[in-house]
């Protein structure tokens, strides 16, 4: 296919093609599509295939559009990458399309690419990292912890409710949007939901009004959301809710001593669990040290490499913080979608974090591209064995799992990152 193709830098990671397809080249496609329509349709007085080719345009116009657009955009785009040698991250985003029959199909591509990385000096950093003998007052922070994990919710019959507490509520919501503030959308009622006051995953306006509360109790208050709440059904709109207090529960700890060390596993006494939380806390400890001297290293190495982050790589971080999120959540018995979570907050919150992580990939990588580092097939069959005991599941289950949507060359990569920060530490001067 003969095309024309501009290439666009709008910045070092973000680029836009400009692509055209002939008229002549888009008028035999849509005429080769128009004739398969023809084949297949039954229009009113002709036998099936035997409608003229010109009515069959005019009745299916817009399908037929829709398909030739689908394919002529998708093998130009194909065709112009490679012309330009370009590797984009992830689909484009197509603006300023037209496309008419007889007339060229024009429209712009914008997609990013993995920046240029210059790297400085890596090998040989000198990097500081403490290294503190565990305490009893950290045994005590654990073993409160456990209490904590194994602590049962007690409904109490006299509040008020405290910070801290769990109140159970009924809930009425009611759209507030308009200039007059008339209901736009029909209300929703959501019952016997879980809120813990003053939790940071609580929507601060239901902490304060739930607050002091006894059971029994109603309240009304009013609530704006962001118009990027991720929640579609609350997004840019203003609430009044109306709960009512159906039952408040505190939490109850069990008692310290060798009767909950039994409970736990396989000890006899208090003495005991402290000395496993002790020996577990001081292999942690180590392993955090090697973990902190990474990063050490890719900030030493970041404050001295500077490129642009490609969005696209950042949204997907996050993305994935937000669902280790929702499983730990899930895991403690809270339904994600129905707790008042400040979303958009939270997001907001975990971009320095994710950018961080995606420069310090990306530095990682390109020193693994520099030294040629592999992964062997034995290598990863072995990390794949490892996945498969942590998750008690078959190995064939894991390995099919990640031989669906090129998941395997994102766990090579995973692992030669890993490969590149080994080499590293080892090359480090470690004070401390």
């Amino acid at each position: 296919m003969e095309i024309r193709v501009e290439l666009e830098d709008v910045s070092t990671v973000k680029k836009r093609l400009k692509v055209e397809v002939p008229a002549g080249f888009a008028l035999k496609e849509f005429d080769e599509v128009a004739g398969a329509y023809k084949r297949r349709a039954r229009l009113p007085g002709f036998r099936q295939g035997k409608a003229p080719v010109e009515l069959v345009k005019r009745h299916f116009r817009k399908d037929i559009r829709s398909d030739v657009l689908q394919k002529l955009v998708a093998d130009s785009y194909d065709q112009a990458i490679r012309e330009k040698g370009v590797q984009p991250l992830g689909q484009p985003s197509l603006e300023n399309l037209t496309f008419e029959e007889g007339n060229p199909l024009v429209y712009e591509a914008n997609f990013e690419i993995h920046p240029e990385i210059e790297l400085p000096a890596y090998k040989g950093l000198e990097v500081t990292a403490e290294s503190k003998p565990v305490t009893q007052e950290e045994v005590e922070q654990e073993l409160e912890k456990l209490r904590d994990e194994h602590s049962s919710l007690i409904s109490v019959e006299k509040g008020p409710a405290e910070e801290g507490d769990f109140v159970v509520i009924d809930l009425l919501g009611a759209y507030l949007d308009g200039e007059e503030g008339g209901d736009t959308r029909e209300s929703f009622q959501e019952e016997n939901v879980m809120v813990q006051i003053g939790d940071e995953h609580t929507h601060e306006a239901f902490t304060k009004a739930l607050a002091g509360t006894n059971r029994g109790e109603e309240k009304e208050f009013e609530v704006e959301y962001g118009s990027d709440y991720p929640e579609k059904k609350l997004a840019g709109h203003k609430l009044a809710f109306t709960v009512q207090v159906n039952d408040i529960k505190k939490k109850e700890l069990p008692e310290l001593n060798d009767a909950f060390a039994k409970d736990l596993g396989d000890y006899e006494t208090l003495e005991e669990l402290q000395e496993k939380i002790r020996n577990r806390l001081s292999a942690e400890r180590e392993k955090n040290r090697e973990r902190d001297l990474g990063n050490k290293l890719l900030d030493e190495l970041g404050k001295n490499t500077s490129f642009e982050l490609p969005e696209i790589l950042v949204k997907e971080r996050i993305e994935g913080m937000l669902t280790d999120l929702a499983y730990r959540m899930a895991s403690q018995g809270l339904d994600p979608s129905r707790a008042k979570v400040d979303w958009v907050k939270v997001r907001a919150d975990f971009r320095p974090q994710a950018e961080q992580q995606v420069r310090g990939s990306m530095i990682l990588s390109e020193i693994g591209r520099r030294e040629d580092i592999q992964i062997s097939t034995q290598e990863l069959e072995q990390e794949l064995e490892k996945m498969a005991d942590t998750m008690n599941q078959p190995k064939e289950k894991v390995q099919q799992y990640f031989q669906q949507e090129n998941r395997m060359e994102g766990e090579k990569a995973r692992l030669i990152r890993g490969k590149v920060l080994e080499m590293l530490l080892e090359s480090a001067k470690v004070k401390g």
